[in-house]
């Protein structure tokens, strides 16, 4: 934690003591670096490309607001390549709360993130495909799931890329959504069957993606986005370039839900 404050922006240290925020927990992953304090949350990066991230980040969070069934942390303070926000702490809200956030962000209009979302999400550099060398049947499901999603006939919608529990903080009646680098347009259903992906209680698996069928009207074309984004998280959890993003328990638990997404698929 020490070295962490030590090299943190000198403006994202004084935002901290003019708040009397004492720093609880720090950690890095990579260039970035994230502090919580208090009713405060801080991060920052040392990689240049980052500045851009956060203003971004910035930028869709203020255009998002904090009213509605999406919501984002405010921004408190902010300098280059570092932002400090609100604090949101999750509680115990229904996953009816990510449904109607995910209906009301498929209507959004947001600015284009700095780095593109393809070159963000793929799978194809080196140090990836070296990860699944040892899982051929899972490198032939992921090239079923990539033509499935190229071939979907859900119709377009702006989409946040990385819909997760961690990145959606179910809190006060809605979902509190952060870290919007990937957010970009995708399928009707993308983001749901992302968070679907993730979810580890089945009764709360089956409420969202019977909401996510109401809410795109094609069972088909769903149960066929479900199985490719439920291969293309399990590969991303297992090749995560980054090691604190790697979860082999958890694309384990996916894994073993796929012959039953595929044959729902066919």
């Amino acid at each position: 934690m020490d070295e962490v404050l030590r090299l943190a922006p000198a403006g994202l240290r004084e935002a901290l003591a003019e708040r009397g925020a004492e720093v609880e927990e720090a950690w890095r992953e990579g260039p970035r670096a994230y502090l919580r304090a208090g009713p405060v949350f801080a991060r920052y990066s040392l990689a240049e490309l980052d500045a851009p991230v956060l203003e971004h980040e910035a930028s869709v969070r203020a255009l998002v607001g904090e009213e509605g069934p999406l919501r984002a942390p405010p921004v408190l303070a902010r300098g280059a390549g570092w932002l400090l926000e609100r604090r949101v702490v999750p509680g115990d809200e229904p996953v009816e709360v990510v449904l109607a956030a995910a209906a009301e962000l498929a209507e959004l209009e947001l600015p284009s993130p700095p780095v593109s979302p393809r070159r963000r999400l793929s799978l194809g550099p080196l140090r990836r495909r070296l990860r699944l060398l040892g899982r051929p049947r899972l490198a032939a499901e992921l090239a079923r799931a990539r033509r499935l999603l190229a071939a979907t006939r859900l119709p377009e919608v702006t989409t946040h890329g990385d819909f997760h529990p961690g990145n959606v903080l179910r809190a006060g009646g809605a979902a509190w959504v952060i870290d919007w680098e990937l957010a970009g347009h995708g399928p009707a259903g993308y983001d749901l069957m992302r968070y679907w992906a993730t979810l580890a209680d089945p009764v709360e698996r089956e409420g969202l993606y019977a909401g996510a069928l109401e809410l795109t009207g094609d069972e088909l074309q769903l149960t066929r986005l479900r199985y490719a984004i439920a291969v293309i998280t399990a590969a991303d959890k297992l090749s995560h370039p980054e090691a604190l993003n790697r979860d082999e328990e958890g694309a384990a638990a996916i894994l073993a839900m796929l012959p039953e997404l595929r044959a729902a698929a066919e």
